[in-house]
């Protein structure tokens, strides 16, 4: 009985993890398949030597997850234990988008990690680690399945999420090459992110602060906006960086002055 039960929950999670290690590999595996032009090696070869920068965010991801999840299971069945899988959803967002804002602002730094014949696939960056972040979002949003046993709902996602990146690499990446590549993990994890989330709020519901997670995202949107802007303008690299610097601070003040104030109210 015992083995049944371990079989039952751990089949989909093997799905799971086959679809995630998929969404992270299968643009490169079929990119020299679809792409129209003999130059398919030198553009695979751009986008995976860009990838390499947006992999921060991964390491990011994995980190906090070996650390996350045996708390998580730890304090299951303690009484606030939902409010704390709130703020943790919550905590997560605000790092990963302030080191999405780090990445971005300090650029001109980074690209020397890669040679320069490499970088005209820069752009792309941002777009994989905002997918990184939706992947991060969607492991947070998994918890709410296994805790009850109901891990097929994650197999079921992160096939829908498979789907998108085939349509979306067998569609354009003919037309587009690695931009294809880049929006395909995008729509990806955004499929699974939409999907835990939409199921989970009906099954298992969980009161992650939706008003705060959307305000940092749209800030962080709007700083993003504006570095790049800026930097299109401003010709020197150090005052490129300098700019950039003044933006992360203030997404980094809002952030402290929001716990600063949230740890006032609760003390008094």
């Amino acid at each position: 009985n015992l083995l049944r039960r371990m079989f039952r929950y751990s089949w989909p999670i093997l799905i799971l993890s086959t679809a995630s290690i998929l969404n992270q590999a299968f643009d490169k595996m079929v990119f020299p398949m679809v792409y129209d032009g003999a130059d398919a090696k030198q553009q695979l070869g751009i986008y995976g030597a860009c990838v390499k920068i947006a992999m921060i965010m991964a390491m990011i991801t994995q980190a906090f997850r070996y650390a996350y999840e045996p708390l998580v299971f730890s304090i299951a069945k303690e009484k606030d234990s939902k409010q704390t899988y709130a703020l943790g959803m919550k905590y997560f967002l605000i790092f990963t988008l302030l080191a999405f804002l780090c990445v971005m602002g300090y650029m001109d730094v980074l690209k020397h990690v890669i040679g320069p014949g490499y970088r005209e696939g820069l752009k792309v960056v941002p777009i994989v680690m905002a997918a990184e972040i939706m992947m991060g979002i969607s492991m947070n949003l998994s918890f709410w399945y296994k805790l009850i046993d109901k891990t097929i709902y994650g197999a079921w996602f992160s096939i829908a999420g498979c789907a998108a990146l085939l349509i979306v690499n067998f569609l354009f990446v003919p037309t587009y090459g690695y931009w294809a590549c880049a929006w395909g993990g995008f729509a990806a994890y955004g499929t699974t992110m939409v999907l835990s989330y939409l199921f989970g709020q009906r099954i298992n519901p969980i009161p992650y602060q939706m008003k705060s997670i959307c305000g940092y995202v749209l800030l962080a949107g709007a700083l993003y906006a504006v570095m790049y802007y800026s930097n299109q303008m401003i010709g020197n690299q150090w005052f490129r960086m300098g700019v950039n610097t003044l933006l992360i601070l203030v997404y980094l003040s809002v952030a402290v002055c929001e716990m600063i104030t949230k740890t006032k109210t609760k003390t008094t």
